[in-house]
C-alpha cells in the first residue's frame, strides 16, 4: 500500500501466570485478558527513499519490532504515525498495540501471525508485556492456556462484557513487578475461570489474585471496595497501577477521571473457542 491505516485493540489483563523459555514462541503467559477498542493507530505513508521516519508514539518496543521484522520479511519504507487511544505505561497494553499496529502497517507479508509473533518477540525481549499481543490478536474476553507466541496459542473467547470502566492512577514497571511479585497463582485462577465463566467469577478470580501476589495495595484496594459497596464489580489491571470496573463509573470519578472502553470482540484474527 502507498498510504493506509491499521488500527489494533488495547487490553488489560484480570490475572496471569508467567513462564519464560529460551524459545520466544514458548514464553508469554497463562491467564485471562481482556481486548479494548481503538487502541492503538498506525498511519503509513510510502516513499521511495530506503529510509522509515516514525512519527507520535515513540517506544524501544516499537523500534526493536521494527528492526526484528527486517530481519525477517521485507518491509515498506515511508512516514509511519503513530497514536496511542490510551495512556501509555499504565496496563493497557499500548506498547504491545502500538508495536503490532506499526509492523502490520509496514510488513509486505499479509500473515497476521506471523507479524503478531514478531510482536510478541519485541515485547518480550524489551520486558514490556508477555500476552498482551496474544489477546490483541484473538480478541474478546480471552482465556491464554498456554504460554505462547500468537501463532502457537491456545485461546479460548468468552462471550462475556461489552464494556468496562477504567481509572488509571499511574505506571508500573512492568519488567520490576514480574521479578518482585509471586504470579504463580493465576494458572490455578484460570482453571477456576473457564468452570464458571461469569462476570462475577471473573471479578473475584481477578481480586484475589491481585491481593495473593501482593501488588494490590491499599489506595486500589479502597477504589475497589468503593465501587463494591455501589453495587458494582471491580478488580486491579496487570500490570498497571489502574482499576478496572462494571457498574462502578459514579463510585470511580469519586477517585479521579475514569472512562468507558468497549471491548473487542473480533481481534485481528478468528480462532480459538467460544464458551
Amino acid at each position: 500500500m502507498n498510504a493506509g491505516s491499521v488500527c489494533v485493540p488495547a487490553s488489560i489483563t484480570c490475572f496471569f501466570t508467567p513462564e519464560k523459555n529460551e524459545d520466544f514462541c514458548k514464553t508469554g503467559s497463562y491467564g485471562v485478558g481482556i481486548a479494548l477498542r481503538d487502541g492503538a493507530k498506525a498511519e503509513f505513508t510510502y516513499s521511495n527513499s530506503a529510509k522509515l521516519t516514525i512519527e507520535g508514539c515513540k517506544l524501544k518496543t516499537v523500534e526493536l519490532g521494527i528492526e526484528l521484522l527486517k530481519s525477517r520479511f521485507p518491509i515498506r519504507y515511508g512516514t509511519l504515525n503513530l497514536e496511542s487511544s490510551y495512556p501509555i505505561g499504565c496496563g493497557l497494553g499500548m506498547s504491545a498495540a502500538l508495536t503490532l499496529s506499526a509492523l502490520l502497517a509496514v510488513a509486505k507479508t499479509s500473515n497476521v501471525l506471523q507479524i503478531a509473533d514478531v510482536a510478541h518477540e519485541a515485547e518480550i525481549r524489551a520486558s514490556t508485556g508477555l500476552g498482551d499481543v496474544v489477546t490483541q490478536t484473538f480478541g474478546g474476553v480471552l482465556c491464554r492456556l498456554n504460554a505462547a507466541c500468537p501463532s502457537k496459542a491456545e485461546v479460548r473467547r468468552i462471550e462475556l462484557l461489552k464494556e468496562v470502566e477504567i481509572l488509571v492512577l499511574g505506571k508500573l514497571d512492568t519488567e520490576e513487578m514480574l521479578r518482585e511479585y509471586d504470579f504463580s497463582s493465576g494458572k490455578k485462577h484460570l482453571r477456576d475461570f473457564i468452570r464458571n465463566p461469569t462476570v462475577e467469577s471473573l471479578f473475584y478470580h481477578s481480586k484475589s489474585f491481585a491481593n495473593e501476589s501482593g501488588v494490590m495495595d491499599g489506595e486500589i484496594l479502597d477504589i475497589v471496595e468503593a465501587v463494591e459497596a455501589n453495587g458494582g464489580l471491580a478488580s486491579m489491571v496487570m500490570l498497571g497501577k489502574a482499576v478496572f470496573a462494571v457498574n462502578g463509573f459514579e463510585a470511580l470519578k469519586e477517585f479521579g477521571r475514569p472512562f468507558k472502553a468497549k471491548v473487542d470482540r473480533n481481534g485481528l484474527v478468528r480462532g480459538g473457542r467460544s464458551l
